[in-house]
């Protein structure tokens, strides 16, 4: 293995695939003009390629500089993960109508059943309700602007707040370790989702990146 091939794998460590080959293309070439000038100046093959992998300076520096704005492997599985659940809802019309009647239908009887006076009862089917929707309802929203993508991304987290405070109530800090351990998740997707927002531009959004 070459100095070079030594300062690639650092630099292009936890990368995804299209991002290590765009820099693995970019940093060659750099390397070989830094080598060619030091050949032209009258240095020797060995000192050439030390001088030019010198030039690029530190591997595990340029590997943190990339992070930041190029795709890590783990920010392209999630944006691989999404764009399979869209696929997969889109191609089956049936199940797109089933996640319109699933919410509909616990929002109905959660209201029937508070009005009988089962507020128990109506209260879950609340939840559950309410879930499903931000959960099941996002495939049929006009969602392709990113001011309209913020404003349902707030709705979406005051939802989700409210839906916490029905199932726990006045009993929710008694319950915080459950809570971390149900937001976490959410939490991580949506910060890796939020880093592939800042990485590509918005005209290259896929669908659900808007969400």
């Amino acid at each position: 293995m070459t100095q070079l091939d030594q300062w690639l794998n650092q630099a292009t460590a936890k990368l995804s695939s299209d991002s290590a080959a765009q820099v693995r293309a970019e940093i060659s070439e750099h390397y070989e003009s830094a080598r060619n000038a030091a050949l032209v100046k009258g240095a020797s093959a060995d000192e050439a390629d030390r001088s030019a992998i010198a030039a690029l300076g530190n591997a595990k520096a340029a590997n943190c500089q990339y992070r930041r704005v190029l795709l890590t492997s783990a920010e392209a599985r999630i944006l691989r993960q999404g764009q399979r659940e869209t696929t997969a809802i889109c191609a089956r019309p049936w199940l797109k109508a089933l996640l319109l009647v699933l919410p509909a239908a616990a929002l109905w009887s959660s209201a029937s059943l508070f009005l009988r006076g089962s507020h128990d009862l109506a209260r879950t089917l609340l939840v559950g309700g309410l879930t499903l929707l931000v959960a099941f309802g996002v495939p049929f929203l006009p969602i392709y602007t990113a001011s309209r993508a913020r404003i349902f991304r707030w709705t979406k987290y005051v939802m989700l707040a409210a839906t916490f405070a029905l199932v726990f109530g006045k009993d929710a800090m008694m319950w915080t370790w459950l809570l971390s351990c149900t937001i976490w998740p959410i939490f991580w997707i949506e910060w890796t989702r939020y880093t592939i927002r800042r990485k590509i531009p918005v005209t290259n959004w896929p669908r659900h990146l808007y969400l």
